[in-house]
C-alpha cells in the first residue's frame, strides 16, 4: 500500500472502512468453512452479539472483558480472532497475545491470522517486519531507523509456557480453551497484570477468556459462574444450540408426536427465547418443532454416550458444564441439589484451632465474615470450616475424613460431618495442613459435634492422623474390623477406613444411591462440583476428571459408611458424651 498513489479522498475512505469492523471484515477477512472453502467472514447472529458488544465498549472507551462458554459451531473463536486482527492491524502500538492450550491449538490459531493477512486487500495490508509461526509484527522503519509502521504485533503462545505473554504490556488478550489449561488460574492472574485497566481508555484493552466446558470445579467453571453471579468483572457469553437457523429439520408438532419431559422443557426455553450481551434471539413457533426434530436426530449420534449430548449441544450454560467423561452421579439429581445449595456469601465460615499442649477438648472456634469479591479458595486458608447447622444436644454425628499430604496447591484434607438422624451434612472442614495437625483439628471438630464417631481413611497419610487422635486420647474412632495377631495370639482392632477396590465400590455405589434418590442433604457447592466431575473412564474406573479434586466426595462417602443408614437402624451406634471445655469466639 505504501507505494500506491492514492488521492486524499481515497485515503479518507480507507480510513473510514478501517474504523468500521463490519465493512473491514467484508473486504478483508476470509475464513475456511466446514467444506474447506475459503470464504468471506460473514458473522452469524451469536457472533454479532459479541462483536456489537465489543464495538459498544470501544465507542464508550471502556475495557472489554468477556468470558465465553462455547457450544458446537457457534464460531466465537473465529469472531474473537477477527476482532484481534482488525484491531491490531488498524491501530498503532497494539500488542495482542493469543494463548492456546497446546502447540497444535496454537498453530491452528496462527493459521487463522495468516489466512486473514494473506487475503487482506492490498489497500488495507500493513507492512510486516516479522511473520513467523508465533509472531505477526506490523512494523516498518525508514532509512534512519525511525518507526513509520504501526508498531503493533500479534503473538501466539501456548499455555504450556508458564511465562507466556508476561514480557510486554498486553492490549488484547485471548485465552483459548481455558478450561483445559493445567495452570489456568496462575497464568491468567499473571497475564492480567500486563493488561492496562482503567474506566476510560482511548484505545480500550480487551480480554477474552474462552473455552468449551471441561467439567466443573476447574478455573474456567469458577470464573464463569462468578461472572453469571456478577462476582467478577467479566461479561458472560453463552448461546444455546437452538438459536442457530442451521440446526433445524422439517417437522411439525404433529410429526413429532408425544414429547418427553426434556423436550417439553426445551419448548418452554425456546418460547422464552435467549438474551445475551444485549442481543435477543426469539424463536418462532413454527421453528420449534423443526429444532426438536434436529435434536432427536443428533441424539441418535450419541446413543452410546448420551451424557455427552447436553455438553455438545447445551440448552443452558449449566448443562454445558456436565463432565466430559461418563458421570458417576446422576446429573439431573445434582442439578436439583445445586438449586438448593447455599450461596457462598450465605455460608458461615469458621476457623477451628486446637489449643497447643491441651487436650483435644480445648479449642477456639472463631467465625470469619465472608468479604465481597473474595474468592472462595481464600477461605481454605483463613476459615476452612463451613457450618450449616451447629450441634444440638443429644444429636449423634459422624465424621468422614480424607487425608492429604498438606501441601498448598495439592489435594485437600477434608472432614465431612453428618447428622445421622436427618442424613444431612451439617459441617465440612476443607483445607491444607500436615496430617498430624489434621488429627488435632478432627479431635476438636469431633468434640464440638457431641464426641462424633470419626472414620479416617488410613491408606497413606491417614495413619499419622489416626495416631495423633490416639495420642490425644480421642477414642470414638471407627474400627473397620477385628483380626488375630498370630505372634502374640491376641485379638487386634484396625482403626480407620481402608479404601481398596472392594470398599471403594461399596462406598461410591452407596453414595450414588443417596444422590439419585435425594436422600443426602448437602448444600455445599464444592461437593456438588466434585460430584459433577467424578467420572468413569474407558476402563470403568471411578475417579475425578483430570484437573479436578475428589477429596470432598471421598470424605462424604466415608461418612455415610459409618452408620447403617440403609434400614435407618442406628441402635448399634453408641456415641459417648464427655465433658467439653472449649472456648468459642464470635460464635
Amino acid at each position: 500500500m505504501d507505494d500506491l498513489k492514492l488521492t486524499r479522498a481515497q485515503l479518507e475512505k480507507i480510513k473510514l472502512i478501517k474504523q468500521d469492523f463490519y465493512k473491514f471484515a467484508k473486504m478483508n477477512l476470509y475464513i475456511k468453512d466446514k467444506f474447506a472453502n475459503i470464504v468471506p467472514f460473514v458473522p452469524n447472529e451469536p457472533q454479532r452479539a459479541l462483536i456489537d458488544y465489543v464495538l459498544l465498549c470501544i465507542k464508550e472507551k471502556r475495557p472489554v472483558k468477556v468470558i465465553i462458554l462455547k457450544a458446537r459451531q457457534m464460531g466465537f473463536s473465529t469472531a474473537v480472532e477477527a476482532l484481534c486482527y482488525w484491531w491490531t492491524s488498524t491501530n498503532f502500538n497494539i500488542n495482542s497475545v493469543i494463548i492456546g492450550n497446546d502447540e497444535k491449538s496454537s498453530l491452528n490459531l496462527y493459521r487463522m491470522f495468516r489466512r486473514y493477512f494473506d487475503n487482506t486487500n492490498i489497500l488495507f495490508k500493513p507492512s510486516v517486519r516479522y511473520n513467523t509461526k508465533s509472531d505477526l509484527t506490523f512494523e516498518k522503519f525508514d532509512e534512519n531507523g525511525k518507526q513509520i509502521g504501526l508498531g503493533s504485533a500479534i503473538k501466539i503462545e501456548t499455555a504450556k509456557n508458564k511465562s507466556a505473554g508476561r514480557s510486554d504490556t498486553v492490549n488484547f488478550l485471548h485465552a483459548s480453551e481455558l478450561g483445559a489449561w493445567e495452570n489456568g488460574e496462575d497464568l491468567v492472574a499473571s497475564l492480567m497484570q500486563t493488561v492496562p485497566d482503567a474506566e476510560v481508555m482511548e484505545k480500550p484493552s480487551m480480554v477474552f477468556l474462552e473455552s468449551t466446558a471441561e467439567g466443573r470445579g476447574n478455573y474456567f467453571h469458577k470464573e464463569y459462574v462468578a461472572a453469571v453471579n456478577k462476582r467478577n468483572n467479566y461479561q458472560p457469553l453463552f448461546a444455546p444450540w437452538w438459536i442457530l437457523d442451521t440446526y433445524e429439520r422439517d417437522a411439525t408438532f404433529e410429526d413429532l408426536g408425544q414429547l418427553n419431559d426434556y423436550e417439553a422443557f426445551l419448548v418452554e426455553l425456546m418460547r422464552k427465547g435467549h438474551e445475551t450481551l444485549g442481543h435477543k434471539f426469539p424463536i418462532s413457533e413454527e421453528s420449534i418443532p423443526r429444532k426438536l426434530a434436529y435434536y432427536r436426530r443428533k441424539a441418535k449420534d450419541f446413543a452410546a454416550t448420551p451424557e455427552r449430548l447436553p455438553q455438545e449441544y447445551p440448552s443452558t450454560w449449566e448443562e454445558a458444564f456436565i463432565a466430559s467423561g461418563k458421570n458417576v452421579f446422576n446429573p439431573l439429581a445434582l442439578q436439583e441439589m445445586e438449586k438448593d445449595a447455599t450461596p457462598l456469601e450465605g455460608v458461615d465460615y469458621y476457623k477451628i484451632t486446637p489449643l497447643e499442649d491441651r487436650p483435644y477438648e480445648e479449642f477456639e472456634l472463631e467465625q470469619i465474615p465472608f468479604e465481597e469479591n473474595e474468592t472462595p479458595d481464600d477461605f481454605t486458608y483463613k476459615a476452612p470450616l463451613k457450618i450449616w447447622e451447629k450441634p444440638k444436644p443429644y444429636k449423634e454425628y459422624v465424621i468422614g475424613a480424607d487425608v492429604a499430604e498438606g501441601l498448598k496447591g495439592g489435594d485437600f484434607s477434608v472432614a465431612t460431618v453428618v447428622d445421622i438422624s436427618t442424613m444431612a451434612v451439617v459441617a465440612r472442614w476443607r483445607g491444607h495442613c500436615d496430617p498430624d495437625k489434621f488429627g488435632e483439628i478432627l479431635g476438636a471438630l469431633g468434640t464440638y459435634y457431641n464426641y462424633a464417631l470419626i472414620g479416617v481413611e488410613v491408606n497413606n497419610h491417614g495413619l499419622t492422623t489416626v495416631q495423633k487422635l490416639r495420642d490425644t486420647f480421642y477414642t470414638n474412632l471407627y474400627k473397620r474390623d477385628r483380626g488375630y495377631d498370630e505372634e502374640w495370639e491376641t485379638p487386634t482392632v484396625n482403626l480407620g477406613w481402608k479404601t481398596d477396590m472392594r470398599t471403594k465400590r461399596l462406598m461410591i455405589d452407596d453414595l450414588i444411591k443417596l444422590v439419585r434418590e435425594r436422600v443426602i442433604k448437602d448444600k455445599d457447592i464444592v461437593f456438588i462440583n466434585e460430584a459433577f466431575s467424578y467420572v468413569r473412564d474407558e476402563r470403568g474406573r471411578m475417579n475425578a476428571e483430570e484437573g479436578s479434586h475428589d477429596d470432598v466426595v471421598m470424605s462424604t462417602a466415608i461418612a455415610y459408611q459409618l452408620f447403617p443408614w440403609g434400614d435407618n437402624d442406628i441402635s448399634n451406634l453408641k456415641v459417648v458424651s464427655t465433658a467439653k471445655m472449649h472456648k468459642i469466639t464470635n460464635g
